[in-house]
């Protein structure tokens, strides 16, 4: 699908399209990283770690993407993807139960951080090539 198709599409579309790549790769990154304690002497050892990786993983990911594939405002359409996944991720860790307050709103704050930091990545634009 050429870039230009990403253009047509609305903000909600490119948002919706966005999460869900991202959902898909942090499915991806889970399986990955489940395969990698399954190798590992002790399998439960670093699980929180593992899915602290995915999850910043896929915030880098959502904020970069987000922002490749707008046409403008690119950053602010990053922080927007993100910002839906951040909100997803909260409400799944409210209905299944977190250990502690603050270590979740300390790892939303970190991923809004990681969430950033790929849209501002995304929003930079390429310096243009001269041609002699």
């Amino acid at each position: 699908m050429p870039k230009k198709a990403f253009e047509k599409l609305t903000l909600t579309a490119r948002t919706a399209l966005v999460v869900g790549v991202t959902l898909l790769l942090a499915l991806l990154c889970c399986l990955l990283l489940a395969f990698v304690a399954g190798r590992s002497e002790d399998p439960t050892a670093n699980l929180t770690l593992y899915g602290e990786i995915a999850f910043a993983l896929s915030m880098l990911f959502c904020g970069f993407l987000g922002a490749k594939l707008a046409p403008e405002q690119r950053f602010v359409s990053g922080l927007v993807a993100s910002g839906i996944l951040l909100l997803l991720v909260i409400a799944a860790s409210v209905a299944f139960g977190g250990t502690s307050f603050v270590k979740e709103a300390i790892l939303a704050a970190l991923g809004a951080f990681v969430a950033a930091a790929g849209a501002l990545l995304g929003a930079k634009e390429q310096k243009r090539r001269r041609k002699h």
